[in-house]
């Protein structure tokens, strides 16, 4: 009975070891990509980046099969979009783009190595794992360091963000208060123009009444030429200051009297 037990057991093993294996290649597939897709990322020219680009291609097309097989899709999916952004690197034709493009899949290198250990840690059913390679190691312990200074980097950037933003908040608010301090100044001027223009008219109307009335008085044969140029509507005012205001008026003063004066003299000379 023992001796049948022991390789019914092995059996049941097997699928676990073959799982293992499957997870720790993947492992070191990944390891390579990510290690590549850095060396792509950092090197000084087009040509080096894509040079690096096609080996990391390689390796993620490795890790695509393997994570597959793991029946890890969060890891798969990120093999696949990881290659396809080396794949655009590769076609690009300027360092700055095949570079761009080179960082994307180098992000996403990080996320895959975390992702596969996550699947193994939550698929593996057997108790004694092998211990992962030092290079392994190595690379995770690098990406996740540099998923946390991505992290830093993120929370320094809204930081400074938030900052600008009570900045502009801050700008708004005072230019806020000076239109509605300048709109407070104008409606009291236009106040003011208003009383004017009413007070100004009336006057000058009494003016010409009185020149016409005098103008009769000194030749009832002549007739005193009115003006009325003087009257103008409270929209008029809006487009002008207070001093325009009473310029207007005491030029209509002026022409008036000068009127007045011109028609006048005629008078005299008749007389003479």
């Amino acid at each position: 009975m023992k001796k049948i037990a022991l390789p019914i057991v092995l059996l049941f093993l097997i699928p676990t070891t073959n799982a293992q294996d499957a997870y720790e290649d993947a492992l070191t597939a990944a390891s390579y990509a990510y290690s590549h897709s850095k060396k792509a990322h950092g090197a000084n020219n087009v040509f080096h980046t894509q040079e690096y680009a096609d080996k990391a291609i390689t390796a993620f097309i490795k890790v695509e099969d393997l994570s597959d097989k793991c029946d890890c899709k969060p890891a798969n999916e990120t093999a696949y979009q990881a290659r396809v952004d080396m794949e655009s690197s590769l076609e690009q034709d300027t360092y700055e783009r095949s570079r761009y493009y080179a960082k994307r899949a180098k992000e996403l290198g990080a996320k895959l190595l975390e992702q596969l250990t996550s699947c193994q840690a939550n698929g593996a059913s057997y108790s004694n794992t092998e211990e992962a390679s030092i290079e392994e190691d190595n690379a995770l312990a690098e990406a996740t360091q540099e998923v946390a200074n991505k992290q830093k980097e993120l929370e320094a950037k809204r930081r400074q963000l938030e900052i600008e933003q009570q900045k502009l908040e801050q700008r708004i608010a005072e230019q806020n208060k000076i239109k509605a301090e300048f709109e407070a100044k104008r409606a009291a001027e236009l106040e003011k123009q208003s009383l004017i223009k009413s007070k100004a008219e009336q006057a000058l109307q009494k003016l010409e009444n009185a020149l016409q009335e005098l103008s009769v008085v000194l030749n009832e044969e002549s007739k005193f030429e009115a003006q009325s140029d003087y009257v103008r509507s409270e929209n008029e005012l809006k487009n002008e200051s207070l001093d325009d205001t009473k310029n207007f008026y005491v030029n209509r003063a002026k022409e008036l009297t000068q009127t007045a004066m011109q028609q006048f003299a005629t008078y005299n000379m008749a007389e003479n």
